[in-house]
């Protein structure tokens, strides 16, 4: 039978290397959620999917920002944390509009 190897330390007590960490979360930050996404183009089938952690809805909305730097010829970027919708990003210089329309102001 193997053991594992004994390693010193440098009061002279013994550890095993192999031996799982211990962590406290108490001094830890809040930890990040995963959110996600899908980057739709013009002209392609499939939708690209980019993953992101950020601490809340508003940091991930600011990392979307970023991301739609990084497909320049994008449609839209929708923004999911799990299955919730945060956010749809559309690109201007397509001809989508900037600003999600009002529903008070459409015609009868």
């Amino acid at each position: 039978m193997t053991t594992s190897p004994r390693r010193r330390t440098p009061g002279g007590a013994s550890c095993n290397p192999i031996a799982p960490r211990r962590f406290s979360f108490a001094t830890r930050s809040a930890p990040a959620m995963s959110y996600f996404c899908l980057v739709n183009t013009p002209g392609v089938a499939v939708r690209d999917i980019v993953a992101i952690q950020a601490k809340d809805d508003g940091a991930a909305e600011r990392e979307l920002a970023r991301v739609a730097g990084l497909w320049p010829g994008f449609e839209t970027i929708a923004l999911y944390q799990d299955e919730r919708s945060v956010a749809v990003l559309s690109n201007p210089s397509l001809g989508f509009a900037t600003e999600a329309l009002d529903v008070g102001d459409l015609a009868a």
